[in-house]
């Protein structure tokens, strides 16, 4: 049987490692249900400190969130297309 290389890109592969983290899969599972969400909002449905909460979303910052200021509050929605994807495929084989 012959071997078929997959090209994976470098960018993939650094989303999926920042993805491979509970409570950031957690946050993208939260925005997926609403769409945009500020930092305390996710504090309030996570029930973590704020400080983990901000410190998880700036590591996803740029690769699979973004962020629009409102005055003085910071939202955050899924900026990759991929992600969301990804994790219905995770939640699926989870039933």
């Amino acid at each position: 049987m012959n071997y078929t290389k997959t090209t994976i890109t470098d960018e993939n592969i650094e989303m999926l490692k920042t993805l491979s983290h509970p409570i950031r899969v957690e946050i993208i599972t939260i925005l997926m249900q609403h769409n945009t969400l500020n930092v305390s909002e996710l504090v309030n449905k996570l029930q973590i400190p704020q400080s983990t909460v901000s410190q998880h979303l700036s590591k996803m910052k740029g690769k699979i969130v973004g962020c629009d200021r409102r005055g003085l509050e910071v939202y955050y929605y899924i900026s990759n297309p991929k992600v969301p994807q990804i994790i219905e495929i995770l939640l699926l084989n989870n039933k």
